[in-house]
């Protein structure tokens, strides 16, 4: 079937099934499992990061529905995840605050071992529930989005006073100090700033804003030119230590879910230079991208052992993160079409070249050949890394965790929450590109 007869069909699929897993039969209302599976793995959880990028698509389906039905149907359901991350958030938990990364689907804490604290989640849930504030607004509901101010305020004030703290990062692996979890605490603090002085907390404003500028002097630490990428991790001090590389695909994950249009945005060299080394690694380092589409199958990091099932195996492509590269294109040709022109400078010059444009160091401009040529590489790009997608998943459209970097074949959590997101995000950027 081809891509273009295949990406709607897919697009129902995947957010019938992604809504499928907010709220199951056997939960609380407003908890998001990360999937149905209960053994082998067992992601029968809500974890607070995945619901909260999983949500976050929910107040994009409420903000575009045009139908009075389907508007009622999503606001209940984020009205019922605010509710329930307030019980999340003053639930007594083995972190002793919002750093706690996941509970039962009743609500109750996670009392277990695990990689905690994790940071991300309370500066991603900030996110979308800031999010969800603004657009109750546009729909002339300002009243009722006061009810999230004091779930909103207790996440920001939780990073503010915490970024600088080590945590284990988005793949529950290592101690440290994260790209990922800095750059969406980075996007919180700023629309967290936003959203207090819609409400007159000007000094709180003032106090997110400083903390912003802080994230972003450390941010800029990651960045290795002699590598020519970002690195993932700074400052280890527990976790795995067999990560020699420390390059990982979360860092381009962390620039899609903050959506920052400052600091590492889509259009920075930096992010193109990442891309590129993760996607030549990852194209030599798997069986199934040397056979079948161009597009590349994209995993966490080289030296991953997580298989899906446990941590003594052998790494493999992740459809969410395949998804994500997919998006990155997507989103940053729309980007150079809304600014108008292109730089070429030493670091994304490369990344440019691997699409098949030789391109020299300097300006292009909007209305110029190449300049609508650099567009088109893009989508096509993005496209390529769909194909990918398409042709691993099972005729049902279900989407796992991994794909086997073998065989191809669908391993690992069945019908991940976060797969059926990132291919939704990454449809919804598709749309906006020119």
């Amino acid at each position: 079937m081809p891509l273009e007869q295949w990406l709607p069909q897919q697009e129902k699929i995947a957010l019938k099934n992604l809504l499928r897993n907010i709220a199951p039969p056997g939960t609380a209302p407003g908890a998001v499992i990360a999937s149905p599976s209960k053994e082998n793995p067992n992601y029968w959880f809500h974890w607070v990061r995945d619901a909260a990028l999983v949500m976050d698509l929910v107040v994009d389906q409420y903000a575009l529905s045009s139908s009075a039905d389907q508007k009622a149907y999503y606001l209940n359901l984020l009205w019922n995840y605010a509710d329930f991350s307030r019980m999340n958030q003053l639930t007594p938990n083995p972190s002793g605050g919002p750093g706690e990364p996941k509970f039962h689907v009743d609500g109750s804490a996670f009392v277990g071992p695990w990689g905690r604290p994790q940071n991300d989640g309370p500066a991603l849930r900030a996110i979308t529930l800031i999010r969800f504030a603004k657009a109750l607004i546009q729909n002339s509901k300002a009243e009722e989005s006061r009810r999230l101010s004091n779930t909103i305020k207790y996440d920001l004030e939780y990073v503010s006073h915490h970024w600088k703290h080590p945590s284990f990062d988005l793949w529950e692996e290592i101690h440290g100090m994260h790209f990922y979890t800095l750059i969406v605490q980075y996007q919180s603090m700023v629309e967290g700033a936003e959203y207090l002085d819609l409400l007159g907390d000007t000094g709180a404003s003032e106090w997110y804003r400083k903390q912003a500028q802080s994230l972003e002097t450390e941010l800029n630490k990651h960045w290795e030119s002699p590598k020519g990428y970002i690195v993932s991790t700074r400052n280890r001090v527990g976790g795995i230590d067999y990560k020699g590389s420390n390059l990982d695909a979360s860092v381009i994950l962390g620039v899609l879910h903050a959506s920052t249009f400052k600091t590492f945005s889509v259009e920075d060299s930096r992010v193109a230079a990442t891309l590129l080394k993760a996607k030549q690694t990852f194209k030599s380092l798997y069986a199934i991208n040397q056979s079948g589409p161009k597009g590349i199958a994209i995993g966490r990091y080289p030296e991953d052992k997580y298989d899906g099932y446990s941590s003594a195996g052998d790494g493999n492509p992740w459809i969410l993160i395949t998804n994500g590269f997919a998006e990155f294109h997507f989103r940053l040709a729309q980007r150079l079409e809304k600014r108008g022109r292109l730089t070429i400078d030493r670091w994304n010059q490369p990344f440019f070249r691997d699409l098949g444009m030789d391109l020299p160091l300097g300006v292009i401009q909007k209305g110029e050949s190449r300049f609508s040529a650099v567009l088109q590489a893009l989508m096509t790009e993005g496209d390529e890394y769909l194909t990918r997608v398409k042709y691993h998943i099972d005729s049902d459209g279900q989407m796992a965790e991994q794909m086997n970097r073998w065989s191809g074949y669908l391993q690992g959590a069945r019908d991940l929450t976060w797969s059926y997101a990132s291919f939704l995000t990454a449809l919804e950027a598709r749309s906006k590109t020119p």
